[in-house]
């Protein structure tokens, strides 16, 4: 059994890409956005992984930069 809400993102883990996926919602088009706007993704042993530190720090820099969010 999965004990998560959809969307809860913790600072303290780590997501593998697909996890981080379902978890957010975002499809791919949208992850790619975010990368190339400075969402740090860390590739180890053939895997994507994502930290929730750096999703959550990605949503704060974002939001003090609107006219990137958009991009």
């Amino acid at each position: 059994m999965v004990d998560f809400q959809c969307g809860e993102i913790r600072q303290d883990a780590s997501y593998s890409l697909d996890e981080f996926r379902k978890r957010t919602g975002l499809k791919h088009a949208a992850l790619r956005t975010a990368r190339s706007n400075g969402l740090n993704v860390i590739y180890r042993h053939n895997r994507a992984y994502v930290l929730g530190e750096d999703w959550l720090k990605y949503l704060k820099s974002q939001s003090e930069n609107p006219e990137r969010a958009s991009a």
